[in-house]
């Protein structure tokens, strides 16, 4: 019983994400379920573990009650229509304060609003103030109306996942994308080493010696050990952050924001970024991030020091002046800092 309330309460999370005020379904059935069964009050509810959540209501105004006042508590322990007649006369009811104080509740009436697999929700229910009952026919009809809801909200339901599955597709195919360029650089340096090489050689500036050979083969080893990282990289890992990264900030434009890796290389760059340093994405991705302080600063291994320090204690917090993109105007390159 446990596991089974532990699914349903799962279930009744995932669709109170749905907005059951979007569309106009929801709310012609529960006017149309008071009127074909003349009661004052209709209501589409989702229990969870403390509260009943009126999510479309007709003749009410709340938009919430206490789980343990809830008649629809009792409704979705069955699989037919629950109707209490008068709920002064049914043990279950008679110290509720919903029965002995305001608004006197007495009839009651709901099906449980159950989902394809079986799990029940919550209820489509109808109440009044007064002691009374409904036909065969009107039971028949709100039975029907109940699984009319379920149909709406599984497919409601369904229109969420597809939106949340090509926005995760087309989040991932961008982040595959910049990883792709930051292996881009990290392939391009030990292969230019290897092709200036073999050049050097074919321009006979260099002949075939045991020298060179020791290059070659480092040059081959550092490509190859290269290659295998990329390869054995958690492709996952990097994909959630740049996932996370690119929603959260690449549209910023005020701030420049950067991802770095432990060593210091940048892995994503922002609007921003952009726009203050000066670099495009394409030119500054794979690139350490120590190329924005001066010089001093790089002799003084700042960067390094400060990439240590958020390694032990998990943030680093640094001032001081950057460096922007040279900039050639009129053939000449002034050093556009910022602090």
């Amino acid at each position: 019983m446990i596991q089974t309330e532990e699914k349903r309460l799962a279930e009744v999370r995932k669709f109170l994400r749905l907005d059951f005020n979007k569309k106009n379904e929801f709310k012609d059935i529960v006017d149309i379920a008071a009127r074909l069964c003349e009661k004052p009050v209709a209501l589409i509810t989702l229990l969870d573990e403390e509260s009943n959540w009126l999510k479309v209501r007709s003749g009410v105004d709340v938009d919430v009650m206490p789980r343990d006042t809830s008649f629809c508590h009792y409704a979705i322990q069955q699989d037919e229509i629950l109707i209490i007649p008068d709920a002064t006369k049914d043990a279950r009811f008679t110290s509720n304060p919903l029965v002995r104080s305001g608004p006197k509740l007495r009839f009651y009436a709901g099906v449980p609003l159950k989902l394809s697999n079986g799990i029940v929700l919550g209820s489509l229910c109808l109440f009044d103030i007064k002691p009374g009952n409904i036909t065969i026919l009107q039971q028949q009809v709100l039975a029907l109306l109940g699984r009319q809801v379920v149909s709406f909200m599984e497919l409601g339901m369904s229109r969420l996942d597809l939106e949340k599955q090509i926005e995760e597709k087309e989040a991932k195919n961008e982040s595959l994308r910049k990883i792709a360029q930051l292996q881009s650089h990290q392939i391009r340096q030990p292969l230019t080493t290897i092709m200036g090489l073999v050049n050097l050689v074919k321009d006979g500036h260099q002949p075939v010696n045991d020298e060179w050979i020791d290059l070659f083969k480092t040059a081959t080893h550092n490509f190859d050990t290269t290659i295998h990282q990329i390869v054995a990289e958690t492709m996952a890992r990097k994909d959630l952050k740049a996932i996370r990264f690119n929603k959260m900030v690449e549209e910023i434009d005020d701030y420049a924001i950067l991802l770095i890796d432990r060593d210091g290389n940048i892995e994503n760059w922002n609007k921003g970024a952009e726009k203050i340093k000066g670099y495009a994405a394409a030119e500054i991705i794979g690139r350490h991030f120590s190329i924005f302080y001066t010089d001093e600063d790089r002799k003084n291994n700042r960067p390094q020091k400060l990439i240590d320090r958020a390694a032990r204690k998990g943030v680093a917090r640094d001032e001081g002046w950057r460096v922007r993109k040279r900039v050639e105007v009129l053939g000449q390159y002034p050093d556009h800092r910022y602090s």
